[in-house]
């Protein structure tokens, strides 16, 4: 990977470059002691900065706060990776270090910066359903951005029951992963400046489940004073979690943890792997929350650990609200491969109807499954080599991604911010995460979307676009080319050997936005009428179809 190959290279110059001096940076805590990559430009990192106290003991599911102390003997070495947040789920887990003690932040920034530059900044915030993933994955290394005049913050937030318990009865609010997020935005306003960075020129962006989360960000009322502008990828636009039902799933983790609902300290002194076997028994997990709390197919993992409208964090549905900065939504052709294979690898071929049946009834019940079977019908992918497969990538594409995207666009239009159509990725069918080592530059050794690990010319040149397209969301809160604000023609910036803009065909969000109206409405399916089902959706069908 690019990060094996930097840390090879500057192992073999060590003795050119011992006397060089270590890049620092001076902040309330104390002063920061970086790292430096070899190349042409240079690029500095530091790594490991705490944004929060340690969040263990009685801070465990507790608001995260603020890291107000100074530095041990008044200098932070940072220039180790942090451990990753404590992973619950098993795809895209992390397989590094872990610890409760995880909410810190890795920087990159091109060497010669200075601290008048006032570099426009990139706060990533990575995938993982929210109970996986970390800032010291090689894949995320901020190296190129640095390079490209940009700066890189990664931030390291807490997952599953540890980062979304909400148990009121105990005094735990939930949502703490989004408030980690926010703090370390926070962070970043504060003390960016002595990095090079200008605080004025923030772009919160994310994947997957970081995407939702730069998504709610973008759409509180605090949003415009955190960051400049804000990029979704596979995420944007997806409600939350009812209160109700965030409170039903912490009672559940009390009763795995055989603490009673009200008894804080029984929850706080619990084992991590007693934390985790909670989650991985946890009764959701296997029934699901129901298809009236669904609020996607994202990965064989239900979104059980989710954030919530609580009505103080999270203040409002996110997708009801809108954002309130410049917003670019993005999704990959075929977000739903990975997934898809995944649930039958590997024998793909024991997907068939009955597999087909089966995870339509499961996601969303034994009386929508036929309206969705009705618009999506296996003979739609007869020609493809795994019919069912592909017909449950599209599902999944358009519910999970596409059309909250949709939706997200229409409420930024109704607020009257600029919101920007899908980069949607179309190189050989790119799947879910296709596109982050192009935004990162990353392309050596990576599974690019060729499915080589050799990135062409073609490749490198499509990666120094999208990064400059990053870049100029964050200095300007719009991208360097002519992208096509939304309303204009349903037409976005369609990403393949090049950039062209391109149709983006929204016609089957027409149906979801039916259904996750009558989601919404009735929160249950159990007693929903199915003649009312059909007559609503039938303009759905008419849209569709023309």
């Amino acid at each position: 990977m690019m990060f094996a190959k930097l840390v090879t290279a500057g192992l073999a110059a060590l003795p050119l470059t011992a006397a060089i001096s270590a890049p620092t940076a001076t902040i309330n805590a104390g002063t920061v002691q970086g790292g430096r990559y070899t190349g042409t430009p240079d690029a500095i990192y530091y790594k490991a900065i705490p944004y929060a106290r340690p969040p263990v003991g009685n801070r465990r599911f507790a608001a995260p706060v603020a890291y107000n102390g100074h530095f041990p003997n008044g200098t932070l070495h940072a220039t180790k990776p942090p451990p990753a947040c404590i992973q619950f789920g098993d795809l895209f887990a992390e397989t590094g270090p872990t610890s409760e003690d995880c909410l810190y932040l890795n920087i990159w920034t091109p060497a010669n910066a200075t601290k008048t530059s006032g570099l426009p900044v990139q706060v990533w915030i990575y995938g993982g359903s929210e109970t996986n993933g970390g800032i010291s994955n090689p894949l995320y290394d901020g190296c190129n951005v640095a390079r490209d005049g940009a700066i890189l913050v990664s931030v390291n937030y807490w997952l599953g029951p540890l980062g979304f318990l909400a148990l009121s009865a105990a005094g735990f609010e939930g949502n703490q992963g989004i408030q980690d997020i926010l703090l370390g935005l926070e962070w970043v306003r504060e003390n960016i400046g002595a990095f090079s960075g200008d605080p004025k020129k923030v772009l919160l962006f994310g994947q997957s489940a970081g995407a939702v989360n730069a998504f709610i960000i973008a759409t509180l009322p605090q949003a415009p004073s955190l960051i400049n502008a804000a990029i979704t990828e596979s995420g944007g636009g997806r409600d939350v979690l009812f209160n109700s039902t965030a409170q039903r799933v912490g009672d559940s983790v009390a009763q795995r943890l055989s603490c009673k609902a009200t008894d804080r300290t029984c929850l706080q002194s619990k084992s991590i792997s007693s934390l985790q076997n909670a989650y991985k028994t946890n009764p959701f997990l296997s029934q699901g929350l129901g298809a009236a709390d669904a609020i996607g197919i994202v990965s064989p993992e239900s979104h059980v650990f989710y954030p919530h409208h609580d009505g103080k964090v999270i203040p409002a549905q996110p997708s009801h609200h809108g954002v309130q900065v410049p917003t670019v939504f993005g999704f990959a052709q075929r977000e739903g491969t990975i997934f898809a294979s995944a649930q039958f690898a590997p024998d793909l071929g024991s997907a068939n109807s009955t597999a087909y049946n089966a995870f339509l009834t499961q996601n969303f019940g034994p009386k929508l499954a036929p309206v969705i079977k009705k618009y999506y019908p296996l003979s739609l992918f007869s020609s493809t080599t795994f019919p069912a497969i592909a017909a449950i990538s599209t599902v999944m594409t358009d519910a999970a991604y596409k059309c909250p995207t949709h939706r997200a666009l229409i409420q930024a239009s109704n607020n009257s911010i600029p919101s920007i159509p899908p980069e949607a990725i179309s190189t050989l069918g790119a799947t879910h995460t296709a596109e982050i080592p192009l935004i990162f530059g990353n392309l050596a050794h990576q599974p690019v979307p060729d499915g080589s690990c050799n990135a062409t010319t073609t490749e490198y040149g499509l990666a120094s676009g999208l990064m400059g397209l990053w870049r100029s969301m964050a200095e300007k809160g719009e991208p360097s080319v002519r992208w096509p604000v939304f309303g204009e023609d349903g037409r976005g910036l369609v990403i393949g050997d090049g950039l062209q803009i391109g149709e983006v065909d929204f016609r089957a969000c027409e149906l979801w936005a039916r259904i996750n109206e009558l989601l919404m409405e009735v929160r249950g399916l159990i007693s929903l009428d199915v003649d009312r089902v059909f007559d609503i959706l039938d303009v759905a069908e008419k849209n569709i179809s023309s």
